[in-house]
């Protein structure tokens, strides 16, 4: 799999923990479907990479580690509720950036203003490996 080469040592971590609890794949079909750079599907436990998609924008390990923190957060959440839930950081804890509010609105564009908090909560995670493997380990393992 092409994004495992982008892959910082925390990351390269956080995968190995996940990919032996889910199935981890790259471009699906989901991927042409929405502009999305990741994906996770509860119900049939995979996590998706849009590569192609990440490869082709400018600064892609940045991205790619981003995505993987991200769609692991969504894991967690999973893991906690065994359905995708919010895990309870408090919204004053949550401070996101203009880009990554306007991330939150485009999923929720997507999956519906359910989603909102689980959004907020894994665009924060996004930057904090040591926080999803926290949660990861807490909630999956």
């Amino acid at each position: 799999m092409e994004f495992l080469l982008y892959l910082s040592p925390e990351s390269t971590e956080i995968y190995q923990m996940i990919s032996r609890r889910i199935k981890v794949v790259e471009n699906s079909p989901i991927c042409q479907k929405y502009d999305i750079y990741g994906w996770f599907n509860p119900n049939q436990k995979t996590m998706v990479f849009c590569t192609d998609r990440i490869v082709s924008r400018d600064n892609v390990k940045h991205y790619i580690n981003e995505t993987l923190l991200h769609e692991s957060a969504h894991l967690a959440q999973y893991c906690k509720y065994k359905s995708i839930a919010p895990l309870g950081i408090s919204n004053s804890k949550i401070q996101l950036s203009s880009r990554r509010n306007q991330d939150v609105e485009s999923a929720v564009k997507i999956s519906g203003s359910s989603v909102r908090q689980i959004e907020r909560e894994a665009f924060w995670m996004e930057d904090k490996p040591n926080e999803v493997k926290y949660v990861l380990q807490k909630y999956c393992f």
